[in-house]
């Protein structure tokens, strides 16, 4: 494959060594499409107004290689600990050894990247690759280019699992890139809950690049929970994009905890009437960590609703971002919308930059943002103190009522206690012991 340009972007070499990996005309000609589409849009830099508070510098100019060890342990101490059907990918590569494929129950099929239906080729093609420089996904663009395997999940019409589905991605080894490619289309009047944690078994530094695609049919319901938890000297990017269609429910979590650079960008599409879509999350960070959160929910149809709260609390010398933006199109009236981003910082040297947003084009609306930064109250503080609680173990309290509160958005209460006991293990070992 050759495409002129006037200079080299970062992972650009890389491309062709892991097209030794693509079979099929399909899946290369998809690969080509992304390419091109990386190409056009470019590296992101200061100018793209969606990264400006994400500096991709250091992430560009190191050199990685392209993972070939697909074989790993599952370091069950970094992940949601729940009993529940596992579906494992190592360094973006699906793992039948570590994976209970066998167990998955009936009305849900796992189908191998070789033998998708056109139907199910079709999927892939949601991310609208190039279509408005506006709204360009180039690292998105680059994970079509680079993926190799991909995980693609169906649930028949009608079908309601009492069990979630866990699929773990991996990243093991130093110096490495990867892609991981996970499609899930929920069927109508289907209910399916997915717990998708990504968390590393080594502590070398590595680039994992993750494209996750949901699509909602007709009156579907999806919880959908984000660990993500991996070596803290790794690169995280990752884009979740959701197609709802009318009256489906799609209620999503996220948890950042790991790695010097992670963003976990979301985009959701509303095109069906009477739907709801609930994105919230909780970040961690210490260190010099750098946590990005930024989404996008794009109202097409008329009577849709979506909430959207999201609570960090950073220390030391991190740094957080929240970028988030309510799109209502001029046909999507009698949309309620909701966004807020509230920020706890417990050291001068930390940092959140929040850009919350509203674009609407419909005169029928109720929606607000907000955003709020703040540290913890002396005078909260001295009230338990004056009850005989020591300082740190007010301080202590504090945070971990703060952060609960944002959990409590987490409807699946199995799910919920799973969460609340990474969050506070994270807590004890990064910020807890410290001024």
């Amino acid at each position: 494959m050759n495409i002129q340009q006037s200079s080299k972007l970062p992972f650009e070499e890389l491309i062709a060594e892991s097209f030794e990996g693509v079979t099929g005309d399909w899946h290369h000609e998809l690969c080509k499409r992304g390419l091109q589409n990386y190409v056009d849009v470019g590296w992101p830099g200061a100018k793209n107004e969606s990264w400006k508070y994400t500096n991709l510098n250091k992430l560009g100019s190191h050199s990685f290689s392209i993972a070939k060890d697909y074989s790993t342990a599952i370091p069950e101490d970094m992940i949601i600990p729940l009993d529940c059907p596992r579906l494992v990918l190592v360094n973006g590569v699906f793992n039948s050894e570590l994976s209970d494929q066998k167990l998955l129950p009936e009305g849900i099929a796992l189908t191998p990247l070789a033998n998708l239906s056109d139907y199910q080729k079709t999927f892939f093609d949601d991310l609208r690759l190039g279509k408005e420089i506006k709204y360009a996904l180039p690292l998105a663009s680059l994970n079509t280019a680079m993926f190799s395997d991909a995980l693609v999940l169906e649930l028949a019409e009608g079908t309601e699992l009492s069990s979630p589905i866990h699929i773990i991605s991996i990243g093991s080894g130093s110096q490495i890139t990867f892609a991981p490619r996970i499609v899930v289309n929920v069927g109508k009047e289907a209910k399916l809950d997915v717990i998708e944690s990504h968390v590393g078994a080594s502590s070398g530094m590595y680039f994992s690049n993750s494209v996750v695609q949901f699509n909602l049919q007709d009156g579907a319901k999806v919880g959908h929970y984000k660990l993500q938890n991996e070596s803290n000297e790794s690169f995280h990017i990752s884009l979740t994009k959701v197609l709802i269609k009318e009256r489906a429910i799609y209620d999503n979590f996220t948890i950042s905890l790991g790695g010097i650079l992670s963003r976990n960008e979301i985009q959701a599409h509303i095109t069906g009437s009477g739907a709801e879509c609930c994105v919230n999350g909780t970040y961690l960070g210490a260190g010099s960590q750098h946590i990005d959160n930024t989404t996008l929910i794009e109202h097409i149809a008329e009577g849709s609703c979506s909430r959207e709260v999201f609570k960090g609390v950073l220390g030391d010398r991190a740094r957080g971002v929240f970028q988030g933006k309510i799109l209502v199109h001029p046909d999507a009236q009698k949309t309620d919308g909701y966004q807020m981003n509230r920020a706890m910082l417990l050291s001068d040297q930390a940092e959140i930059n929040s850009k919350p947003e509203l674009e609407i084009y419909a005169d029928d609306v109720r929606c607000s943002h907000g955003a709020t930064v703040g540290e913890l109250e002396e005078e909260h503080i001295f009230y338990l103190r004056a009850r005989g609680i020591d300082r740190e173990r007010a301080r202590r309290m504090l945070i971990g009522a703060y952060i609960s509160d944002a959990i409590d958005e987490i409807r699946n209460t199995g799910i919920r206690s799973s969460i609340q006991g990474v969050a506070e293990n994270w807590l004890k070992h990064n910020l807890y012991e410290k001024k």
